[in-house]
């Protein structure tokens, strides 16, 4: 059990690493408090992760992923429009959850079919050993998306506020092109 979990770790901290859930995690910290990035980015990889270690291929099985690439990509790309667009309103309320709940939509959809999600169904698989290989891949997540929090919220948050949302804006949206063109040509 002690391989798979830590199989589990190195293969999915080194694959996570400039990931765009990873990025997506450093760009939230620039604009929602770190702790609600974490744990709505832990919450959805979490869930992610589960259902890949638990469910193994069901999913792959009855979705397409094509399917789950462009609906991704496509939620991507308004939320990149729709960053773009907003207006930053200094001193408005924000809902204390805001944060939380972003990070883990946009964390979710970003990981589903991904790289690493079937790097934990593949070890799960192998190993036998579902629930080391869950400890293992959320312990690397946890590790990767802190460095990333820590990164957005202490360095990147010090960047003009419109610029970084038009940079995030951006960002979201070419995660969002790149994943529909990876599905496009089959990556």
């Amino acid at each position: 059990m002690l391989a798979a979990a830590l199989a589990a770790f190195v293969s999915v901290f080194i694959a996570e690493f400039g990931d765009k859930t990873q990025l997506v995690s450093l760009t939230m910290a620039t604009r929602h408090p770190p702790l609600q990035v974490l744990g709505g980015a832990m919450a959805a990889l979490a869930l992610v992760l589960g259902l890949a270690v638990g469910a193994g291929g069901l999913i792959a099985a009855h979705i397409p992923a094509a399917v789950i690439a462009v609906v991704s990509g496509a939620f991507f790309i308004i939320m990149g429009f729709f960053a773009l667009i907003q207006r930053e309103r200094e001193g408005a309320p924000r809902s204390s959850r805001t944060g939380f709940y972003q990070t883990m939509l946009l964390v979710f959809l970003a990981e589903l079919g991904d790289k690493t999600q079937l790097a934990a169904l593949l070890l799960a698989a192998n190993f036998g050993h579902p629930l080391a290989v869950f400890t293992g891949a959320m312990a690397a997540m946890l590790l990767n998306h802190t460095l990333a929090i820590f990164l957005g919220g202490h360095f990147f948050s010090r960047i003009n506020p419109r610029l970084l949302r038009q940079g995030t804006a951006f960002l979201f949206m070419a995660i969002g092109m790149a994943i529909m063109i990876l599905a496009w040509f089959g990556a």
